[in-house]
């Protein structure tokens, strides 16, 4: 890589919540030059975009959901030949019903974004990465454990938390970085309830998940947790049997 190629960081999901939250706090940390900001809604991506100072947003309004959109963000990396220093697969989305009643439909487009667009996005852009660059693929303390009356969306960001595990044991000889980002209940539109908690779980602040998420990937942590109630969800799922912790989720009624 020569060093007169622009250093960028590509955020997913950029419209809003952490999406918006690691743009802001990319521009204040990284050297960078330019921030690609993707997601469906070209309006919130120009609010996005209003906000940062010092770095240049560039807006991709792409349906990840779509071969086109993945191919959208990846011919603008075909056409601009950067290096990424950071990619931070965002784009994701769920609900909670029961898996009888949901739609064939919702749940293939689910699995499209959380699943497949990370994967394919990574694996088309990791040609211009290289020493240094990071990927943060942002998964859900929902990927400890089976979820009833979330299984598709859990069953996504379990397979996006053992992805990341994997990529990272390969990567890491090359000085490339997988962080997988697991975040309790927060303050963003996923949860539309405006309770301050969930089933007895306070409502994290994104800005602190945010901050932790991108500590860690300095410090090449394969895994971001915050919050000690997450922490503790997690140690508890790597001791107890999936049926044990299968049936206490279901007992869980989960936000809509």
């Amino acid at each position: 890589m020569t060093a007169d190629k622009k250093r960028i960081a590509i955020i997913t999901g950029a419209s809003s919540g952490f999406g918006r939250l690691f743009a802001a706090e990319l521009e204040k940390n990284l050297d960078l030059e330019e921030i690609w900001l993707v997601a469906r809604r070209e309006d919130r991506l120009l609010e996005t975009a209003s906000n940062l100072e010092r770095v240049k947003g560039v807006i991709i309004a792409a349906d990840l959901s779509t071969p086109e959109g993945i191919e959208k963000v990846v011919s603008m990396a075909v056409k601009e030949n950067p290096v990424i220093k950071v990619l931070i697969n965002n784009a994701g989305f769920g609900k909670s019903e029961e898996f009888i009643k949901g739609d064939a439909d919702y749940y293939s487009k689910m699995i499209d974004v959380n699943v497949k667009a990370p994967v394919i996005l990574t694996k088309k852009l990791l040609g211009y990465m290289g020493e240094g660059s990071r990927i943060l693929n942002i998964a859900s303390s929902a990927a400890f454990a089976p979820l009833p009356y979330f299984t598709v969306y859990a069953a996504t960001k379990c397979f996006l938390l053992n992805f990341s595990y994997a990529l990272n044991h390969e990567m890491r000889s090359k000085d490339i970085y997988v962080t997988a980002v697991c975040p309790g209940p927060a303050q963003t539109e996923f949860f539309t309830t405006r309770s301050r908690n969930v089933n007895g779980l306070k409502l994290a602040d994104p800005q602190k998940i945010v901050e932790k998420a991108l500590r860690d990937m300095k410090n090449k942590k394969d895994i971001s947790v915050y919050g000690f109630q997450m922490n503790v969800a997690r140690y508890i799922s790597k001791i107890l049997p999936r049926r044990v912790l299968t049936d206490f989720a279901g007992r869980i009624k989960m936000p809509k």
